[in-house]
């Protein structure tokens, strides 16, 4: 059986980005902080971490919710995602 060709880090980085932005209407800013090479079974995937800031300006801050999303190194789709709005400690949390 031909071994199949993967698609690049790059491109994969970049479908995650698409499906973070699909996701969330207030987007500000994506930030990707690590892509690798795994696999689930059989099947190439790339997993890819990072934080997509959502809402927020000039005054204040927005919400940092990390993300992780899996894409096929086959053919660039999405088969798995996760994400949560991380904790914004304040100086009183730790009173």
């Amino acid at each position: 059986m031909p071994e199949k060709e993967i698609i690049s880090l790059d491109q994969a980085q970049m479908a995650a980005e698409r499906f973070v932005e699909a996701q969330f209407k207030n987007l500000k800013k994506i930030g990707v902080d690590r892509v690798k090479l795994g696999s689930i079974g059989s099947i190439l995937i790339y997993d890819i971490d990072g934080i997509a800031t959502i809402g927020g300006g000039l005054i204040s801050k927005g919400n940092d919710f990390p993300f992780k999303v899996q894409v096929s190194a086959v053919d660039g789709t999405i088969v798995g995602y996760d994400w949560q709005r991380a904790a914004n400690k304040t100086s009183q949390d730790s009173k």
